[in-house]
């Protein structure tokens, strides 16, 4: 070891013929930038860089990556001995995180190594089990949050084999726990829902919750908050224990039980949500929030935030969703750069929040934000940039629906379709949201390109193929009864209008329309939506025109009802109207619609100079003042 630091020291004399004549910024860079020359051209012992302190280590291996000495980096980061030591050691997350997507992008499928090499370990038996469960619940939980969700799938269920062979004390059932948080968290995002389902399950046995996958409450989602909250509360047996489990930023085994049953029912609220389970989604989403403390990381209580404004989105409760998806941005900002990826993912769920409130410029706004935070962090070939590419994809195509300008939508899209597509099999479900956003761009373009060009046809034809890709992925997923299921036919509704096959266009639409009506009820925004749509089709192109009167005012009454007099969806709606009633001769009537379009013209201007607060300025409340407008006292 002395020899290769007097190595380091004597090159540091020729510092500036190192970085091409540029100036180290100091003496510690210089070092590092020496080590990863001198490991570049010759081979030495590696248990001499791995000898040096844990902070040293990552910095030399974050500096590999910065100067793009990734082979080599790879070839390190595949020992599981070595990665673990990594995964141990707290303030590297954020620089691991790039270090390995680098890699796994340049020349090795890490996920898939690392992996293997734990469930080789694992059949080997040569360690004690509690050893084998703390790697794999850092493994696994690294590979989650990496987005490589398969191999994190593979990793936590042997964790919760391992968790359930051993005898069942209150320690082996937190692990377990432990281990359900995390592969929740996983099997949700892979889409993978049987599977997910068995966890759920497995959960609430170990909670002293019934066993009832349907996402029932006991006694309201408080009593359930109160039943996981006293179903965790089993301390370890020391301390070291605990930070084993949380992966060693745990402060006591007090906080880490209340922190377990706040996580798991952050996450039972993610599986819902999915699934289109908006009430069950909600409720366990509230039985989070109820848990947090003033003792619970941040880290935590944003994800339980971001869980909840969601929610509340889709039960347009959107002022609770505003105070909520703020809270967990404004905290994500405070938090420490090692944070990106949950500022992130906070952004994403704000940019939903404006984009469900009609705030569409600023939903822009917040979405390009957080792609580009992504790819500091993942690089551009992640399933994470996938998806803040594809919502960023929707949301310029509602700025520019009245424009016309979908291409950067369009390119948004197609990018996000590539990344998933060289990751994922190629029926898997998450390609279906993708497919059906560039289906919705590619039929506008067509909608805008003159009769007789080629090309529209074409257009209208790749939109229908992705569309029909997008709905049997979503019933081999959901079935025929889901909501995401009824979006779909919705889609090919539209689209069928747009290529004037009418009788096909009114079968969907009336598929989704009955779908949407027995899972959220008459009175829902989805409903509304798809019977503006319907109204549409017979409007303008069955001659239906008093069935589309009814059909519009009742979608009028719905967006009233939901988002007020300022709503964008009203504006068709009118128009509609306007249409129906000149059509119909009631032309006192039609100069009302027109009277009221105007008025609608007149709001918007207004809506303008009254925007969301300013991007980049959210404000950080107090806990208990932000629950104190959720619970009461008693609750």
């Amino acid at each position: 070891m002395l020899k290769l630091v007097l190595y380091f020291l004597a090159k540091m004399a020729d510092a500036s013929s190192l970085r091409a004549n540029k100036i180290p910024d100091n003496l510690y860079e210089q070092c590092l930038t020496n080590i990863v020359i001198y490991l570049h051209k010759n081979k030495c012992d590696k248990n001499e860089l791995r000898s040096l302190p844990d902070t040293v280590v990552m910095d030399v291996y974050f500096k590999m990556f910065q100067e793009k000495k990734l082979c080599i980096l790879a070839g390190e980061l595949s020992d599981l001995d070595l990665f673990e030591r990594l995964l141990r050691f707290g303030g590297s997350q954020l620089q691991l995180l790039q270090c390995f997507q680098a890699v796994t992008e340049h020349c090795a499928k890490l996920s898939t190594e690392l992996s293997s090499a734990y469930l080789a370990r694992c059949d080997v038996v040569s360690e004690h089990p509690d050893t084998l469960i703390h790697l794999g619940l850092r493994l696994g939980g690294f590979l989650n949050e990496a987005g490589w969700y398969a191999d994190a799938q593979k990793v936590l269920l042997r964790v919760r084999e391992l968790c359930l062979a051993r005898p069942q004390t209150t320690y082996y059932k937190r692990l377990t726990l432990e281990c359900c948080h995390r592969l929740l968290n996983t099997q949700s995002a892979y889409c993978c829902f049987p599977a997910a389902t068995e966890t759920y399950t497995l959960a609430l046995k170990l909670l002293g919750l019934p066993e009832d996958a349907s996402g029932e409450l006991p006694a309201g989602p408080y009593a359930a908050a109160e039943c996981c909250d006293q179903a965790t509360q089993t301390d370890f047996p020391c301390e070291s224990e605990v930070q084993e489990v949380t992966g060693g930023v745990g402060r006591s085994s007090t906080w880490g039980s209340s922190s377990l049953a706040a996580r798991l029912c952050k996450e039972f609220s993610s599986l819902f949500f999915v699934r289109c389970d908006y009430n069950a989604a909600h409720a366990w989403a509230m039985c989070a929030l109820k848990l947090l403390d003033k003792h619970t990381p941040q880290k935590i209580t944003i994800s339980v935030l971001r869980s909840c404004g969601k929610a509340c989105v889709v039960k347009r409760r959107f002022a609770a969703a505003g105070a909520l998806v703020r809270q967990a941005v404004a905290l994500a900002r405070h938090t420490a750069p090692a944070h990106a990826p949950d500022l992130a993912a906070a952004l994403l769920d704000y940019g939903f929040y404006l984009l469900n409130i009609d705030s569409i410029t600023q939903s822009v706004a917040v979405y390009e934000e957080a792609l580009s935070t992504l790819r500091r962090v993942f690089g551009r070939s992640s399933l994470h940039v996938a998806t803040a590419q594809e919502d960023l994809a929707y949301a310029l195509y509602v700025l520019e629906y009245s424009s016309g300008l979908f291409y950067k939508a369009r390119e948004h899209a197609e990018k996000a379709i590539r990344i998933i597509e060289n990751l994922v099999p190629p029926d898997h479900l998450l390609l279906a949201s993708a497919k059906r956003v560039k289906a919705l761009i590619l039929e506008e373009i067509a909608l805008d390109t003159p009769a007789g060009q080629e090309m529209k046809p074409s257009l209208l034809e790749e939109s229908e193929s992705l569309h029909k890709a997008a709905l049997a992925l979503s019933t081999l997923a959901f079935g025929e009864n889901n909501v995401q299921t009824a979006k779909h036919y919705g889609n090919l509704g539209r689209l069928y209008q747009s290529m004037q096959k009418f009788q096909d266009a009114e079968t969907m639409h009336l598929k989704a329309i009955a779908i949407k009506e027995e899972l959220l009820g008459a009175e829902d925004y989805e409903v509304g939506l798809s019977i503006g749509h319907l109204a549409s089709l017979y409007n303008y192109h069955m001659n239906m025109h008093c069935a589309a009167e009814k059909l519009y005012l009742r979608s009028i009454s719905i967006s009233l009802k939901l988002f007020g007099e300022r709503y964008s969806g009203l504006e068709y709606d009118y128009r509609g109207l306007v249409h129906v009633c000149t059509q119909l001769k009631r032309h006192q009537r039609a100069q009302h619609y027109s009277a009221l379009l105007q008025r609608w013209h007149a709001l918007r201007e207004e809506s303008k100079a009254e925007q969301q607060p300013a991007f980049g300025d959210e404000q950080v409340m107090p806990l208990e003042e932000l629950k104190a407008k959720f619970f009461t006292p008693n609750d």
